[in-house]
C-alpha cells in the first residue's frame, strides 16, 4: 500500500491541512503536494504484519490532487497559508532547511517568489491588521520571523522581498507601528529591556534605546501596539515507529476549519470564506468526515465502542499517534492506543476535543445521532478507566484557550470535555485552581492582568464554580458572579457568550452574591439586541434567549417580578420594547409558565397602552398587539373582542377581570366560578362573555355589554338581569375524567365556538356541548 509519507527517497517534512479535501504536504525534496483527508487516511495505515519483501511498496509514488512543477532545492520545514483580500486569491508560504522562504500560489501551486535570507530556518509568519485607513497600511506587508529573530518584510500585494530587520540575541516581545501619508516607523522591544527604532519608508536604522526611553516616545498617540494574527503554522515533528522504523505523517489539525465544513445548516458557511477563492463551500461528506475519525479515534479499548464505531458509524479506525509537540500524527503503523492518552495533558486535550468535535459533526446526521452520543460519552468520561493510570486527562487551560479561539462548533466540543474534566477534580484540586486564577478576575481588587488573562480567569473559575461552589468562599463566589455579570456588558461577543452561558448553568449561584434583576435585565437586552450579531459564529443574542427561558423556568418568581416590573416602570421606552418581545417569546416557547402569572402580566400590557402617554403607547402599540394575539391564540383563558376593545382575563381563583383597551383600564371583575376556569369567550357581537370551568362542570353567560346603569355605576359590571351581579345563566355539565384535564391539554383541547350571536359550542376534546347564551 503506498504512503504520503515518502515520495521515491523524498520524506513528508510539513503539512498543513485547510480543508477536509485541501491538505498540502511539504517534503524534503522541495516540491509540495496535495491531499485529501480521505485519501490520507485510506493510505496512512499499516497491515498489522509487514513482510520484508512488502517494503519496497513504501517507495512507491502515491496520487496527489496537485502538485508544485518546480522543486526549490532545499528540504520544506513550515507550510504557512497567506490571503490577499484586495486580488481576491491566495498563496502558500514556506520555510526551508537552508535560511529560506517561497511563495506559491494555492491554485494552481505555481512558485511565485523565492528568497534566502536567514541563517536560521523560517519560524512563523504574521501579518498586520491595518490600523490606519487612509494611509498605505501596513497591513500590506507580511513579516517572515527565522528562529534567531530576525525579520524578512514582504509586500502582500505584489508578492516582493522589501527588506530585512536583523534580530538581537534577546527574543522579540512587542512589536509597535506609527503610520500616516508622510511616514512609517516601527518600534521592537526586546526580552533585555532594549528597544529599536526603524523608519520604514526609508528602510532604515533609526536609534537604539532602553525600555524607559521606548515608553516615553510610545506615549504618543500616533503610536499603535500592532495586532498581529499568526497566520497557520503546521511544522513537522520527525518519528519513527520502534517496529518498522517508518516515518509517520503529523498533521497539525486546524480543528476550527475542518469541523465546520461538516455542519447541516447552510447558514453555517455565512461569513466563512473558502481557502479557494471563488469556490463555494459545501457540507463535508459522510465519506470524509469518517476518514478523519478514522485518524482520531484510538480503537481496542473497549470491544463494545469499537463494534460501534465499525458497525454503526462506519469508521474503520487507525490509532493516529500525538508527538510530545502535541500535534496529530495520521500513523503510518498501529500504534498503542493506551500511548495515545499518555502522552501529556495537552495532546490529550487535543485529541479528545478533536474527537468530540468530529462525532458531534457526524450525530448531525440522524441515524448515526445515539450511537455518536454513546462513543462522545465514552471519550469524556469513560477513559480514565479504561486506560488506568497511565492515562492523562485533558489539560483545563488548553481547553479554556481552544474555547476562546475556535469556532461554536469546537467551542462546543471544548466545554463537554471541561464539564468532565471539574467533575473529575478532586476537592484540593479544585479548590487550588479557583486559587490560583482568582487573582486575576476583572473583579479582584488590584487585578492588572490583560484580557486574555483575566478571561481565562472567568472561564476556569466560572465552570469550577458551578460543579464545586460548596467548597469556595464566599468572597471568592462574590468575585466570580460580579466578573461573570460584567461580562455581559463586555463588546467583545466571545466574552459575552461566556458570560450568557455561565449565567444559563449557574444563576443559582450567581444570584445570592449580585444584583439578580441586573443579570436578568442584561440578558433582556442581548436576548433582542443580538439578533444581528453574526449568529452563525457567535450566536449570542441565542443563547441569551435561551439562558432566559432556563432561568424562567428554574427561579419563575423572581423573573415574573423583574418581567413585569419593566414593563410598568422600565428605564425608557426601548427598554420597555425589549422586555414585551420577551413577553411575546415566553409566549411561543414556554406558555406554562406564564399561565400563573398571566393577570399580572395582562395587566402590565394594558397599562402600557395608556393613552395619556402618546408617545410611550405608540412606541409598544404594535408589540403590545402583537402579545394580546399570541396570548388569546394560545390561552384559553383571556379573549379580546375588537370591535369594543375588551380584553377579558381568568386568574386562577376563578374570576374574570375585564379590561378597556381604549383607556388602557381595568373596567371591572366578574365572580362567579369557585374553581380554577379553563377558557372563555366573546359572543360576536361583544355583549356576552361565556367562561368554563372544568373542575366545576359549569359554564357562566355574562352580560359585558355597555348599559346606561354603566354610567350610575362605574367599575361595577353590567347587571345580569334579576341576578344582580350574579351571572345572567349557570349552566351544568358532565365530561367524566376530561374534568381532571390537565392545564396543558386545555390549552390545546378546550375552545368555544359561535354559530350565531347567542349559541356558543363548546369543544373538550373529541366532545361537543352546545348551550344558549
Amino acid at each position: 500500500m503506498t504512503c504520503f509519507c515518502r515520495v521515491g527517497d523524498a520524506t513528508l517534512t510539513a503539512v498543513l491541512p485547510l480543508e477536509l479535501d485541501l491538505i498540502l504536504l511539504g517534503y524534503s525534496d522541495g516540491y509540495i503536494r496535495q491531499a485529501s483527508i480521505s485519501s490520507l487516511a485510506s493510505r496512512c495505515q499499516v497491515p498489522d504484519s509487514l513482510p520484508s519483501e512488502a517494503t519496497g511498496h513504501w517507495d512507491e509514488k502515491p496520487l496527489f490532487v496537485a502538485s508544485s512543477k518546480y522543486s526549490i532545492a532545499a528540504s520544506i520545514q513550515s507550510l504557512h497559508f497567506i490571503r490577499r483580500e484586495r486580488a481576491g486569491d491566495a498563496f502558500i508560504l514556506c520555510g526551508s532547511d537552508d535560511g529560506g522562504v517561497a511563495i506559491w500560489s494555492l491554485r494552481d501551486l505555481k512558485l511565485v517568489l523565492r528568497f534566502v535570507h536567514f541563517v536560521e530556518p523560517l519560524s512563523h509568519v504574521t501579518r498586520i491588521q491595518p490600523q490606519l485607513e487612509n494611509a498605505k497600511p501596513f497591513g500590506g506587508y507580511l513579516l517572515c520571523f527565522s528562529a534567531d529573530g530576525t525579520i524578512a518584510v514582504v509586500t502582500l500585494d505584489e508578492l516582493q522581498f522589501l527588506c530585512l530587520i536583523p534580530g538581537s540575541a534577546s527574543p522579540l516581545t512587542h512589536f509597535y507601528y506609527s503610520g500616516g501619508t508622510d511616514h512609517e516607523q516601527i518600534m521592537t522591544i526586546y526580552g533585555d529591556g532594549s528597544a529599536r527604532l526603524w523608519d520604514f519608508k526609508a528602510r532604515e536604522f533609526r536609534r537604539a534605546m532602553d525600555r524607559e526611553k521606548a515608553k516615553e516616545s510610545l506615549g504618543k498617540p500616533s503610536w499603535h501596539e500592532l495586532c498581529a494574527w499568526h497566520l497557520y503554522n503546521a511544522s513537522f515533528h520527525k518519528a519513527t515507529c520502534r517496529t518498522y522504523r517508518v516515518v509517520v505523517c503529523v498533521a497539525s489539525l486546524a480543528l476550527q476549519r475542518f469541523v465546520v465544513f461538516t455542519a447541516t445548516d447552510p447558514t453555517a458557511f455565512d461569513g466563512v470564506p473558502s481557502y479557494i477563492p471563488k469556490r463555494p463551500l459545501r457540507a463535508t461528506p459522510l465519506s470524509q468526515l469518517r476518514a478523519l475519525l478514522s485518524l482520531l479515534l484510538t480503537p481496542t479499548l473497549t470491544p463494545e465502542i469499537d463494534e460501534i464505531c465499525a458497525g454503526k458509524l462506519g469508521v474503520l479506525t487507525s490509532c493516529g499517534d500525538l508527538d510530545h509537540s502535541c500535534r496529530l500524527a495520521a500513523a503510518c503503523c498501529r500504534l498503542d492506543s493506551i500511548n495515545a492518552w499518555s502522552v501529556s495533558s495537552n495532546a490529550s486535550a487535543l485529541r479528545a476535543s478533536a474527537i468530540i468535535a468530529a462525532l458531534r459533526a457526524l450525530s448531525f446526521h440522524e441515524a448515526l445521532h445515539d450511537d455518536c452520543e454513546t462513543v462522545m460519552t465514552f471519550y469524556a468520561t469513560s477513559l480514565p478507566t479504561v486506560v488506568g493510570k497511565r492515562y492523562i486527562p485533558p489539560d483545563l487551560v488548553w481547553l479554556a484557550r481552544t474555547w476562546f479561539e475556535t469556532m461554536n462548533d469546537v467551542r462546543q466540543a471544548t466545554r463537554v470535555l471541561v464539564d468532565a474534566g471539574v467533575v473529575r477534580l478532586s476537592d484540593e484540586e479544585s479548590v487550588g485552581l479557583v486559587e490560583a486564577w482568582e487573582r486575576h478576575l476583572p473583579s479582584t481588587e488590584g487585578s492588572v492582568s490583560d484580557s486574555k488573562t483575566s478571561s481565562l480567569a472567568v472561564f476556569l473559575c466560572g465552570y469550577v464554580s458551578l460543579e464545586k461552589h460548596a467548597l469556595l468562599s464566599n468572597d471568592t463566589l462574590m468575585n466570580v458572579s460580579k466578573s461573570i455579570a460584567s461580562y455581559l456588558h463586555e463588546e467583545d461577543p466571545i466574552r459575552r457568550l461566556l458570560g450568557v452561558d455561565l449565567c444559563t448553568r449557574g444563576f443559582h449561584v450567581w444570584q445570592r452574591h449580585v444584583d439578580a434583576m441586573a443579570i436578568l435585565r442584561a440578558l433582556f437586552t442581548l436576548a433582542v439586541n443580538s439578533r444581528k450579531d453574526n449568529i452563525s459564529v457567535q450566536n449570542v443574542g441565542q443563547q441569551a434567549r435561551q439562558a432566559i427561558l432556563q432561568i424562567a423556568s428554574t427561579n419563575t418568581p423572581l423573573f415574573m417580578a423583574t418581567l413585569t416590573l419593566d414593563i410598568l416602570s422600565p428605564k425608557n421606552l426601548e427598554y420597555r420594547k425589549i422586555v414585551m418581545q420577551l413577553v411575546a417569546l415566553l409566549t411561543r416557547k414556554k406558555p406554562l409558565l406564564l399561565y400563573s402569572n398571566l393577570p399580572r402580566l395582562m395587566e402590565a400590557v394594558v397599562k402600557s397602552l395608556d393613552p395619556n402617554s402618546t408617545s410611550s403607547r405608540d412606541a409598544v402599540h404594535d408589540t403590545a398587539t402583537e402579545i394580546i394575539g399570541y396570548v388569546v391564540k394560545t390561552f384559553p383563558t383571556v379573549d379580546f373582542h375588537m370591535a369594543t376593545q375588551r380584553l377579558a382575563v381568568g386568574t386562577c381563583e376563578g374570576a374574570f377581570i375585564m379590561y378597556d383597551l381604549k383607556t388602557a383600564t381595568q373596567l371591572y371583575i366578574l365572580e362567579g366560578h369557585k374553581k380554577q376556569p379553563t377558557a372563555c369567550s366573546f359572543s360576536p357581537d361583544g355583549r356576552r362573555l361565556v367562561t368554563v370551568s372544568l373542575e366545576e362542570g359549569t359554564v357562566l353567560v355574562w352580560k359585558v355589554g355597555s348599559s346606561f346603569t354603566s354610567f350610575f355605576h362605574p367599575g361595577a359590571p353590567p347587571r345580569q338581569g334579576n341576578a344582580g351581579s350574579q351571572p345572567y345563566k349557570t349552566l351544568g355539565f358532565n365530561v367524566g375524567e376530561e374534568a381532571n384535564m390537565s392545564i396543558a391539554d386545555t390549552l390545546e383541547w378546550v375552545k368555544f365556538e359561535w354559530p350565531s350571536e347567542r349559541s356558543v359550542r363548546l369543544h373538550i376534546r373529541e366532545s361537543t356541548l352546545t348551550f344558549s347564551t
